[in-house]
Parts: structure tokens; sequence; C-alpha cells
């Protein structure tokens, strides 16, 4: 049985800097290990301060992820390792119940109860019990390291594009449509999409945005609403988007919709016809900026 090249971290962005590390364990596979990622049943802040971060990418998208990276998620219960001692998780847990022969880190990365290990710890842990250690050089941005702290932030300001910097990619999400008001379809004559963010997920700078969707393998540009939508009267905070040149029936279905842009903040309009011109406005300008990203 091969053993695990390990990436170790809680990857709660799978963004640039998360990446190298898992680039860097990808290439152990040359020398006859698999590569793979630690993966927790919940975040450790969850568990260590009653409260975790806003999720950036769900738990299903992360195995998706890992998938595609060709790298295999190990999972590990928080709960039953948070009291165990930096040498007690390597020893007991990465290398004889789950077979690790070599582990990569960031140089931030902490470990074993209260955070008492960390990548000098690591490193003379494993030279002891005979195992490869790897630190991933860490990524910057405009200066400073990348990180989800970072990127929730640039999401809350409505900074999409440095957040998408920062990721790797677009920001996305792909959850369940479900059924609306139809306003868009009745007073608007154009279809949209409702999605809402299930609980913990990061809550984003209301307003409009210039997006992509994607529907059956194909991509199409489309505007998204994150708001209460104030014109019509909405009271319930949901992504509301509108597929430029698809009309069909997606309920109940699962589209993937990338942000690319903040348009313009969410407001109030005086009447449903100036809200249409808006929009109309809106939706050119996010089909220029989705050709523009070709």
């Amino acid at each position: 049985m091969k053993k695990l090249a390990l990436a170790l971290g809680t990857f709660d962005g799978l963004h640039r800097g998360h990446l190298n590390v898992l680039n860097e364990a990808k290439a152990f596979a040359e020398d006859g290990f698999t590569p793979a990622m630690l993966m927790f049943d919940i975040h450790p802040q969850a568990v260590l301060k009653g409260i975790a971060p806003p999720l950036l990418i769900t738990s299903e998208d992360k195995e998706e992820k890992a998938k595609e990276l060709e790298v295999l998620p190990v999972h590990i219960s928080f709960e039953e390792i948070r009291n165990l001692s930096p040498e007690e998780f390597l020893r007991d847990i990465l290398i004889k119940k789950h077979n690790v022969g070599a582990v990569i880190c960031g140089e931030n990365f902490l470990f074993g109860k209260d955070g008492g290990g960390n990548s000098k710890i690591l490193c003379e842990l494993c030279e002891k019990y005979g195992i490869i250690y790897k630190m991933a050089r860490s990524i910057e941005y405009k200066g400073e390291m990348i990180s989800a702290t970072r990127i929730r932030k640039s999401l809350a300001n409505g900074d999409i594009k440095t957040a998408n910097e920062m990721l790797g990619r677009n920001f996305s999400y792909d959850f369940l449509v479900v059924e609306g008001n139809k306003i868009g379809k009745k007073i608007f004559g154009f279809p949209t999409i409702n999605q809402h963010f299930p609980t913990g997920f990061i809550n984003l700078k209301h307003g409009v945005y210039a997006s992509q969707s994607t529907v059956d393998g194909k991509i199409y540009p489309s505007v998204t609403n994150f708001g209460c939508h104030p014109t019509v009267g909405g009271d319930k905070v949901l992504s509301e988007t509108c597929i430029l040149g698809f009309d069909g029936n997606l309920y109940y279905r699962k589209i993937k919709v990338e942000l690319l842009d903040f348009i313009r903040a969410e407001k109030k309009f005086n009447s449903k016809d100036e809200l249409k011109a808006q929009i109309d406005k809106d939706s050119k300008l996010a089909i220029e900026i989705f050709n523009s990203k070709k």
C-alpha cells in the first residue's frame, strides 16, 4: 500500500496559497506517494471558539475540487484529535492510522492541542519518526500573504476582482434553484433563478454583479442581484440571477453561478419602470464584462 503525501491545513477557501500546498503534495507522486489533503469534518474554530468563519466553499465543492486536482481526501474528525499533543497527532493519527509518509504544510500551520505545534515542531517530529517534511512557500498578492480572511474581506466589500485573483478562480456557488415570486418574468419580461445561501456561507455585499452561469455544460453571461430587492418589497436575502440568452425551467436544479465583477450597490428605485431601465443597463455591462474575460 502506497504511503500518503498529506497536505495539512483547513483549506477553508482553496485559494492560491492552499493550491500551492496541494501542488507540493502532488509532486510526491513521482516518488511513489499518493497525494492527499486533510479534510476536517468541521472547521477547527467552530469547536475551539464556538463559531467558524464564513464558508468560501462548501464541503461538497471541496470534495469535487479534490477530484479535479487528483488528490485523495483524508477525512479526520476534529473532535477526535483536538486534545492530542502534536506528537500524538503525527504518530497515532497520521502515521499509524492513515499511513502518511510525507507531510506538506504552509509556514503558519499550527496543530496539536491548543495549537501547540508549529512548522518547526512538525519538522522536528518528522525527523524523529522518519517522515518526509516539506514546507510550501507562501503566495502573496499585492505584497501580502493570501489568506481566506483577506478574501472574505474583499467579498464583503464587493471587490470581486481582488477576491478572484487571490482564489485563482471565480468565486462561485451552485445552490439549488428555488421558486420565487416570478416578478422578473411577470413584470420585466425575463426569468431569473433564485438561490438561497445556506447558514454559515459567506454573506456578500448587497448589490448587482456581472456573472456567468453554467447550464448543461454551456456558459452564459448573466447578471446577479444579491440582497433583499427593496424596489419590489423583498425582505429575504437571496441570490437572484438573470441568465442572459437562456429561457427555460431550472427549478430544483443546482446551477453554478460565478461572480465576475461588482456593478453597483443595491438601491430602491422610485418605480418598476426605473428599475427595468437600470436592469437593462446592468445587463449590457454584464455582457461586456463577460466578453472581456474570454
